[in-house]
């Protein structure tokens, strides 16, 4: 018995021994990991607002499908521009941006970077009032059903959420009048519950026969203390401009405007030290500045905020652009498809190089620089594209696009198809020896 019990005693301490002696002398198995990178599949809105759309590709070869019903064959594409239809068009991964460019009664135009898509996506931008002819659709390319969640804003209060169900590669339209019934001033918060889901809004308006204009909002992740919104129409153009704000959280933020265009650096009057309420839809007109150039505005805040500018043009036919806040740029290809433009880059510290092919198919390169912003028009129609930052500080871009269709059409400067990163295991020889 005594020694029975001796073992009971020295049992516990005695196991963990033999298991440091074994952790000792056994060779460990050395697990290496490795990143493995792709390039994630995008989504282009449909045909929506009764237009007809053209998409553009970076490269030719890319595979496409539908996102309609039973049809998940992909198809490869031999031209770099494709026919849009009323569904929404999936394209597979690769390095570039692909571009929906939608035409409204031959009279309204919206172009529109074709998105990854994500969890949350905030649309700081729209309307809801008499003259909606807007559409937000959320669309859903996975193979199994889709839930999300709709949070409208109004100018007055937060309004209750609306839960949507978007079957298996297809897509559902929903009226902005029906999210926000009456309001002139929206934002929308989409929040994916499950499955692949991409949003568009297009804000289309319309008085009976009379076209208003047509743009669509671009997404944004998520509010931040500095934000930057750049590439907007100088007053030139005949336009005028309004700031949107708003604080999704519980607190009132002061608010700061800084102009950025190339006679340098300016605060509009009366956005210095501006307090923004909180869950309400803020909309403020930017005074009339004279500026010849496109010009782009840094808005700092002491809470999170998202912010956005309208742009109506006031002469020369009834149009509007939706330019929302930007993420840095990286290097990134994109295809105009004949069209011409300005870009306008604005940061601390401006260079990036440009490589360009005219309509004609001749290359082209440039060196683009600046000390906090820079204005480059290439001149004639544009096909491929190419940026590339040569500046470690944060750079931030938009294009004014001037197309057969005519309007007001403000393109963002995204690099949407960024490498997904995971880990992958690699199976190490080195394990079964010892070391």
């Amino acid at each position: 018995m005594k020694l029975k019990s001796f073992i009971t005693t020295l049992g516990p301490p005695l196991l963990i021994a033999i298991a440091v002696a074994l952790s000792t002398l056994i060779p460990q198995a050395r697990a290496r990991i490795v990143l493995d990178g792709s390039y994630p599949a995008v989504v282009c809105p449909g045909a929506i607002g009764g237009g007809t759309e053209r998409i553009s590709l970076p490269a030719k070869n890319l595979s496409t499908r539908p996102v309609a019903g039973k049809n998940t064959a992909l198809k490869v594409q031999k031209s770099l521009l494709l026919t849009g239809s009323t569904a929404p068009t999936f394209v597979s991964g690769n390095p570039g941006s692909e571009i929906a460019f939608i035409s409204i009664s031959g009279a309204s135009t919206a172009d529109a970077v074709c998105e990854v898509g994500g969890i949350d996506q905030w649309f700081i931008g729209g309307s809801a009032g008499v003259t909606s002819q807007g559409v937000l659709e959320i669309i859903n390319s996975g193979l199994s059903d889709s839930l999300v969640q709709v949070f409208p804003y109004s100018s007055k209060v937060a309004l209750a959420p609306i839960s949507v169900k978007i079957k298996a590669n297809s897509a559902k339209d929903l009226p902005l009048s029906t999210l926000a019934p009456g309001e002139e001033s929206i934002a929308l918060h989409v929040v994916t519950e499950s499955g692949r889901v991409s949003s568009y809004l297009l804000d289309h308006r319309k008085n009976g026969l009379n076209e208003l204009g047509a743009s669509f909002v671009t997404p944004v992740e998520a509010p931040a203390r500095t934000s930057y919104i750049s590439g907007l129409y100088g007053s030139a153009t005949k336009a005028r401009s309004t700031m949107r704000f708003l604080v999704p959280g519980n607190i009132k933020a002061t608010v700061h405007l800084t102009i950025y265009s190339g006679g340098g650096v300016i605060t509009p009057v009366g956005f210095d030290s501006l307090t923004i309420a909180r869950q309400r839809v803020i909309d403020l007109p930017l005074p009339s500045i004279s500026l010849s150039t496109p010009f782009g505005i840094e808005v700092t805040s002491d809470q999170p905020i998202f912010a956005s500018t309208l742009t109506t043009r006031t002469a020369g036919g009834r149009d509007f652009a939706w330019a929302n806040a930007l993420s840095p740029l990286s290097r990134f290809k994109i295809n105009l498809a004949g069209a011409s433009a300005q870009f306008f880059f604005m940061g601390h510290s401006v260079a990036i190089k440009a490589q360009w092919f005219d309509s004609k198919g001749k290359a082209n390169t440039a060196v683009i620089t600046g000390d906090s912003s820079a204005d480059w028009r290439p001149p004639g129609a544009l096909s491929t594209v190419i940026f590339t930052p040569l500046t470690k500080s944060a750079l931030f871009g938009g294009a004014l696009i001037a197309n057969s269709d005519g309007g007001l059409n403000y393109l963002p400067l995204l690099a949407n198809q960024l490498i997904s990163r995971g880990q992958l295991p690699i199976a190490d020889i080195r394990t079964l020896a010892r070391h």
